[in-house]
C-alpha cells in the first residue's frame, strides 16, 4: 500500500514538472516561432521593395542612355516594377501588423514604414499617369495652326507626316479642354521684343533652346522630362501681320509614344500665359 502511494506521488510530481516545463519553454518556443515568422515577412518585404526600386532604376537609366526602347522600358520593366510595388505594399502591411502584435525594435518599425512610404509613392505616381493617359486623347503633335504646319529646323523627324497625321492631331482631341488652341496675336509690341521675350520665357520654363533666327521668326527648343528623359520639341513662329500685330504660332511634339498625356497642349498654354505676363512688364 505504501509502495503504491509512493509511486502515485512520483507520477503526480513528474506530471506537474512536465506541465511546468511545457508552460515555460513551450511559450518560449512559440515566441521563437512567431519571431522567426515575422523575420520571414520582414525579409521578404525588403526584398520585394528592393526589386521595385531596381526595376524602376534599370528602366529609367536604360531608356535615358538609349539601352532599351520606350516599349521595353515602360511596358516591361516599369510594369513589373509596379507589380512588385503592389506586392511589397501588401507584405509591408502584414509585417507591420506582426511587428505591432509584439514588442519590436525601433529600427524594424522605421524600415517597414519606409517600405510602405516608398511603395505608396510609386503606386500613386503611376496611378496618376494611368489616369492622365485615359483622360487624354492618343495624340502627341499639337499645333495652334494645322493649316500651316510649322516645320522643325533641328529635329526634322517631326516633318515627316501625312495628311492623316494632321487630321488625327487636329481632331483627335476635339472638345477636349486642353486641345482647343489657336494663334496668339499681340498688339503694340515690336517683333524684336516679342522674339526676345519668347526666348526668355522658354528658358524660364526649363527648356533648352536649340535654334533661333530673328529674320525667320523661328525659335526651337527641347523639353526633357525629369525621370525617363522623354524629349518633346517645341517650335515657335513669330511674324508681323499687315495690321502691324504680331502673330505667334506654336507647335509642340513628342518624340516617343502615341499619347503625350496632355503635356504638349499644356506646354503651349503655359508658354502663352507666361509670354503675355512678360510683355505686360
Amino acid at each position: 500500500m505504501h509502495f503504491i502511494n509512493l509511486n502515485y506521488f512520483k507520477i503526480v510530481i513528474f506530471n506537474k514538472a512536465i506541465n511546468i516545463y511545457i508552460k515555460k519553454y513551450g511559450c518560449e518556443m512559440g515566441y521563437l516561432r512567431q519571431e522567426k515568422t515575422t523575420n520571414y515577412w520582414y525579409t521578404l518585404t525588403n526584398i520585394v521593395t528592393f526589386l521595385t526600386i531596381l526595376f524602376l532604376s534599370i528602366s529609367v537609366i536604360g531608356y535615358r542612355f538609349e539601352i532599351f526602347s520606350v516599349v521595353f522600358s515602360l511596358l516591361t520593366l516599369t510594369k513589373y516594377a509596379i507589380y512588385f510595388s503592389l506586392l511589397a505594399l501588401v507584405l509591408a502591411l502584414i509585417t507591420m501588423g506582426n511587428i505591432f502584435s509584439k514588442s519590436s525594435n525601433l529600427v524594424s518599425i522605421l524600415v517597414i514604414l519606409l517600405n510602405i512610404i516608398i511603395n505608396i509613392v510609386v503606386i500613386f505616381y503611376f496611378f496618376n499617369s494611368i489616369i492622365s493617359l485615359k483622360s487624354n486623347p492618343l495624340i502627341n503633335d499639337i499645333s495652334t495652326n494645322y493649316d500651316d504646319f510649322i516645320n522643325y529646323k533641328i529635329h526634322r523627324n517631326h516633318n515627316i507626316y501625312s495628311d492623316e497625321h494632321i487630321l488625327l492631331q487636329k481632331y483627335g482631341g476635339f472638345k477636349k479642354p486642353n486641345h482647343t488652341l489657336v494663334s496668339l496675336q499681340i498688339s503694340n509690341k515690336s517683333l524684336l521684343e516679342v522674339f526676345e521675350k519668347s526666348k526668355k520665357v522658354l528658358l524660364n520654363m526649363g527648356l533648352e533652346i536649340t535654334y533661333y533666327n530673328l529674320s525667320e521668326g523661328i525659335i526651337e527648343g527641347v523639353d526633357t522630362s525629369f525621370w525617363y528623359g522623354f524629349k518633346d520639341d517645341i517650335i515657335i513662329r513669330i511674324e508681323k501681320l499687315i495690321s502691324d500685330e504680331i502673330n505667334i504660332d506654336v507647335r509642340s511634339a513628342s518624340r516617343a509614344g502615341k499619347s503625350d498625356f496632355g503635356v504638349n497642349s499644356m506646354r503651349i498654354r503655359n508658354f502663352y500665359d507666361k509670354l503675355k505676363l512678360n510683355l505686360e512688364d
